[in-house]
């Protein structure tokens, strides 16, 4: 996969950011975008080699520094500690915490700005992760230079206060050597049913891992495919600044667009027998099946949002399906339903089918 650099790669893609219109909802390849920064404290041993009594004067420092600013107004502060467990499950399934945030909580703050209704966009600090600090922020669609400044402009009201560890050969210092230079993380999830159709996602990941991505399912590290999504993010971040990686993954992400819109094509023109069957079952489970898990949801409406782009399907609604399916999450449902369940339960996959079946009829 080269990357076309006489494309517009500073314009972002427009047409993939969700604004809730029916060819939006129905051509969705990037669903989201995620940007990151990691910063560590000067004069503070990292996350993994510090006492309790550092993490807690790291955690009382960055909160008591971020909530000075007047522009920290609208943001909440949570000690991950003394959220429930149901809290801290649905801020793992969001992927506002990291599971390394609900392991040894002791003195570790969550910084944070919810901006739609469906926490599918949000600003956030993480305090004492691996890093004493990572600033995040999480956009629907394509839109990494709005992402970024979101980033950026938190990161300005820590730094007027706070010095960050910082080497003028390495930039800035990390608990992992990955993400010295920038410290910057740029992460999209990508639907590409088209290409994995084709049999062609061995290929897709090998071309990625060539020009710098690291490619992982959609739960991240270590995980399968599920529901053809992909999450692709740069791999290195030193010997670049931070425009040129934008840039590039910009040019990265229009470029997968591509390459899906020409396979979706393709498919189009022979659909394989196997690919018509595996959504007409999908079909015959959304019509008829009781229960359902989160991660058979995530297939089932990647096959019926294919069907329905196929034209094999025509009674059912175009939908968001990023919105969807991370809006079917076990813990998610619990807290949406004020239910007194068990994840993984049957009740619950029970719960998760009728509300499935509801949103799409």
């Amino acid at each position: 996969m080269e990357v076309n650099s006489k494309k517009k790669i500073i314009k972002e893609d427009t047409k993939h950011i969700h604004k809730g219109s029916k060819e939006e909802q129905s051509g969705q390849i990037v669903l989201s975008t995620r940007v990151r920064v990691a910063r560590n404290l000067s004069g503070f041993k990292f996350s993994g080699f510090s006492i309790n009594s550092e993490k807690k004067e790291i955690l009382k420092l960055v909160k008591s520094t971020f909530f000075s600013n007047k522009k920290s107004s609208s943001y909440t502060f949570s000690n991950v500690s003394k959220l429930s467990r149901i809290q801290r499950g649905f801020f793992i399934e969001k992927h506002i915490l990291s599971p390394e945030m609900a392991y040894k909580l002791y003195s570790k703050g969550l910084i944070f700005k919810n901006i739609d209704k469906d926490f599918n966009e949000f600003l956030s600090i993480l305090i004492n992760e691996k890093d004493h600090i990572r600033i995040q922020s999480v956009i629907c669609g394509l839109n990494i230079q709005k992402a970024y400044s979101q980033v950026l402009s938190l990161e300005k009201i820590l730094e007027k206060k706070l010095k960050f560890a910082y080497d003028k050969d390495f930039g800035y210092l990390t608990s992992s050597p990955v993400n010295l230079g920038t410290a910057l993380k740029i992460s999209v999830l990508v639907h590409v049913p088209g290409i994995i159709i084709l049999g062609k996602v061995e290929e897709f990941i090998k071309k990625l891992n060539n020009i710098g991505c690291i490619v992982k399912g959609f739960s991240g590290e270590n995980s399968e495919i599920v529901g053809n999504i992909l999450q692709i993010s740069n791999q290195v971040s030193l010997g670049k600044n931070e425009q040129q990686l934008i840039e590039e993954m910009n040019a990265i992400c229009l470029n997968i667009i591509d390459e899906e819109k020409e396979a979706i094509t393709k498919v189009k023109e022979d659909i394989p027998l196997i690919v018509e069957d595996s959504i007409l079952r999908s079909y015959g489970m959304f019509k008829y099946a009781k229960i359902l898990s989160y991660y058979e949801s995530i297939e089932l409406l990647s096959m019926l949002k294919i069907g329905i782009e196929l034209e094999l399907i025509n009674d059912i609604k175009p939908f968001n399906f990023y919105n969807l399916i991370t809006s079917l999450g076990d813990y998610g449902i619990i807290l949406s339903k004020n239910l007194d369940l068990e994840p993984d339960s049957d009740q619950l996959d029970k719960v998760r089918m009728d509300i499935l079946r509801k949103e799409l009829k």
